[in-house]
């Protein structure tokens, strides 16, 4: 029986070629979103989750700071990982993983490479996560100085096909006998370590502090908490101990939060982490975006089977005459849903393969499928086969297999024909989803807009940033050299050192208090370490006050600039001269208030900030220069780089590029709402192009007595149109609040928002009635051009 409905059901397919491809295009788009969609959230979603006891790996993190200016770090003190292991019974395993970037590793050629994933580590990183040593013992091959493991990876890197175990690597120039290999880490992981250095090797080079409990921000510190044990009991035992190593200036601003593993792919708040980060905006767009995708060619698979009722209802009548039951006609037509289905998933599945390198890397995600993946593309393909084919087929399943066969012959079919709610209710809300995904275009475009040209209190363009050489000395005593020889170019009106600026993510905070307060009156507030001529370089604005002078000779140690959410959060009445006491106990002078100016993206509020010179944490160079001719002061630049500071190269970014790096996020978003916009409307033009066939169909004797009786082609044009565009225009009604209310609380996510007009509203309903008349006019037209005598006579 099977095979006979299998039969039928090819020979439906290939008997009307176009309602077919049709129908599988607008399965298949729908699929092929749906996949890609559902491969990167399950990617996203599934990060580190390979570790057999990932919900027992915890990650002890720093939070730093007074309340209201709070900051929080991936790294905790050295120290607290031996406590862990020794005072804490609730934890199984503790390690530490610091993480030591740009080390030169030398190949068996004498060739230096600089590698970012070499991280020291504790033995007990192999009883906290499920890492493969293919080579080596997990206990001994991290315990001497001077040790290292490496991946398959960079074995193959280092020695080809030789086998490392035993051999010397050079790092930094010295020894480290190789103790084991390990497995490749999967793609979808925080911890891509290449290179694990016993952590002895830190003590033997004389890297470890002197005290352990007070030096924070390096150490990332894993536990492996025991079965039945509570990770607040831990976190209550973690804290105590710091408390009682401590001194009380310390400890009553220094938490130690506890961090489940699941969460650190997410955390894009604490500073120092590693790994590429998850976008929550990301995955809850693309899944919605699957789902409404995916919904709606359903919808289609519904309205354009439907409209073809009318071509099988002899077919369907001769069926049940002759004995056929309906149950027996619903797996028929599940039987050609089903067979629909499964060739717009092979499509999809061919398209997604070709695709999806092209989407990952357009989104900066690192996915590598796997066995783990594999088994959800599985399922999910197999889910989308029955679930899309029922559902899709389940209602022309019911609708056609109802008729009687004496309504049948009798032509009466019409008035079920009348009975189209659910088709007409199906079309609007297609385009209810397709408002809102324009509505979402326009308003992310706006916004992004908004942010790019909003004043942000500093002169964004003509600025050059280039980063000193870090970890080296020599280069950063060079810096007033650079800066004199910048200064010699006519076209260079100003050169800053500083440690950051808008649109760089690195960020110093200290603790300051006015001189004489009370130390509980103290805060913690983001400090910019700059030069004479930051405030000018960067384009900032002093509200009152002067900025820094080389003819003051105490500026340089004793002079500090704030900004005016500074001012208010110090709660300083008359801010300028106002005595204040940074760490150390220095105390510096108040000279000038400069405006506000945002240094991070317009998510964020202005923090208060405090900007002061402090030539040691110099990490970047910040040029002015004039718009004319500026490639030959560039050149210019690049050569004076490479001369002074004796480095082969020059790399430099632009300050309004930095700055709009913060909504590269944003903007890719909104190029794929964009993309998913067209794909909505193209599949819903699909249904509206399926529900009007059906409609002429229907109407065909109609059409021609009106052309007899005189009417136009516009007329007749109109009169479908019409039909149709109160669908839309309804579709609008229900889609405005629903999109209100979303994008509302989307754009509450920024602290510096545009406000909600009417005019998206506007003008995503007007789009979408548009495309709609014209894909309705399409088959309108055709309609009525027929040859109203050919109409009259159809059967």
């Amino acid at each position: 029986m099977m095979k006979k409905h299998l039969l039928i059901a090819w020979r439906n397919m290939r008997k009307d070629k176009v309602f077919s491809s049709i129908n599988v295009v607008g399965l298949a788009t729908g699929m092929t979103v749906c996949l890609m969609m559902f491969m990167y959230v399950v990617n996203q979603t599934s990060y580190d989750d390979y570790h057999k006891n990932k919900d027992r790996i915890h990650r002890v993190i720093t939070d730093w700071g007074k309340e209201g200016s709070r900051m929080k770090f991936a790294g905790a003190m050295p120290a607290v990982a031996p406590a862990l292991s020794a005072e804490v019974p609730e934890v199984e395993a503790a390690a530490r993983i610091k993480q030591n970037p740009e080390l030169l590793v030398r190949t068996t050629s004498g060739e230096a490479i600089s590698e970012p994933r070499v991280f020291h580590a504790d033995p007990a990183v192999f009883s906290i996560f499920d890492w493969t040593l293919l080579q080596g013992d997990p206990v001994s091959s991290l315990s001497q100085p001077f040790t290292v493991i490496l991946t398959q990876t960079a074995a193959r890197k280092y020695f080809d096909a030789a086998d490392p175990m035993g051999r010397t690597l050079f790092i930094d120039d010295r020894p480290y006998n190789i103790t084991g290999v390990l497995a490749d880490h999967p793609s979808n992981t925080h911890l891509n370590c290449e290179f694990l250095i016993s952590y002895a090797t830190v003590h033997s080079l004389g890297k470890y502090p002197d005290s352990p409990w007070m030096y924070w921000g390096d150490d990332l510190t894993y536990f492996l908490l025991r079965e039945n044990a509570h990770v607040e009991t831990v976190s209550e035992k973690l804290n105590a101990l710091m408390r009682g190593s401590t001194q009380s200036w310390f400890y009553e601003k220094m938490e130690l939060p506890i961090q489940p593993l699941s969460a650190i792919h997410w955390d894009n708040q604490t500073r120092g982490d590693m790994g590429p980060k998850g976008n929550r905006l990301y995955v809850t767009v693309f899944l919605a975006a699957a789902i409404l995708i995916l919904a709606i060619a359903c919808f289609n698979f519904m309205n354009l089977s439907t409209s073809r009722s009318m071509e099988r209802m002899k077919e369907i009548g001769v069926r049940k005459v002759v004995g056929a039951g309906r149950a027996q006609l619903i797996r028929q037509f599940l039987t050609e849903s089903l067979l629909f289905t499964l060739v717009a998933v092979g499509l999809g599945v061919v398209v997604f393969e070709i695709l999806n390198p092209v989407l990952y890397s357009y989104l900066d995600a690192s996915i590598a499928f796997n066995a783990y993946h594999f088994k959800f593309l599985y399922a999910i393909v197999i889910g989308m086969v029955f679930l899309v084919g029922l559902l899709a087929g389940s209602y022309p399943a019911w609708f056609l297999s109802r008729f009687r066969p004496v309504d049948i012959f009798r032509h009466t079919t019409a008035r079920f024909g009348r009975r189209a709610s659910l088709r007409s209710a199906l079309v609007v809300v297609q385009f209810a989803i397709s408002i809102i995904l324009i509505m979402g275009t326009i308003i992310l475009k706006n916004q992004i807009e908004f942010m790019k040209n909003s004043d942000l209190g500093f002169d964004r363009e003509n600025v050059i940033l280039a980063y000193l050489p870090q970890g080296d000395d020599e280069a950063k005593a060079k810096y007033p050299i650079l800066k004199t020889e910048f200064m010699k170019n006519p076209n260079v009106t100003a050169v800053s050192g500083a440690y950051t600026v808008p649109g760089v993510n690195s960020q110093f905070q200290m603790t300051v208090g006015k001189k004489g307060a009370p130390p509980e009156e103290q805060m913690t507030i983001q400090a910019i370490p700059g030069d004479y001529d930051f405030v000018k370089a960067m384009g900032l604005k002093l509200a009152s006050g002067r900025n820094f002078y080389k003819d003051f000779a105490l500026d340089a140690d004793e002079s500090v600039l704030l900004n005016e959410t500074a001012v208010q959060a110090l709660d300083l009445k008359d801010p300028l001269g106002q005595k204040l006491v940074l760490p150390g106990n220095r105390d510096v002078k108040v000279i000038g208030i400069v405006r506000d100016f945002h240094v991070k993206s317009l998510h964020n509020s202005i923090s208060p900030m405090l900007i002061y010179m402090n030539p040691q944490m110099y990490m970047l160079t910040v040029v002015k220069i004039k718009p004319e001719n500026a490639e030959d002061t560039i050149a210019y630049l690049g050569a004076v780089w490479k001369d002074v500071l004796e480095v082969p190269d020059f790399s430099y970014r632009t300050m309004k590029a930095a700055y709009e790096g913060f909504y590269a996020d944003e903007e890719k978003t909104n190029r794929l709402v964009s993309l998913f916009t067209v794909l909505a409307l193209f599949i819903s033009c699909l249904g509206l192009f399926g529900l009007t066939s059906f409609m002429t169909e229907r109407r065909v004797k109609e059409i021609g007595i009106r052309k007899v009786l005189g009417a136009s082609v516009g007329g007749i044009t109109g009169l479908f149109s019409k039909q149709f565009a109160k669908w839309v225009l309804l579709s609008n009604f229900i889609a405005w609040p629903v999109a209100w209310l979303l994008l509302g609380r989307w754009l509450d996510n920024f602290a510096y928002r545009i406000p909600l007009t009417p005019m998206p509203f506007v003008l995503s309903g007007a789009a979408a009635l548009l495309i709609a008349m014209a894909t309705v006019s399409i088959l309108s037209v055709k309609a009525a051009l027929a040859d109203p005598v050919t109409s009259l006579r159809y059967e």
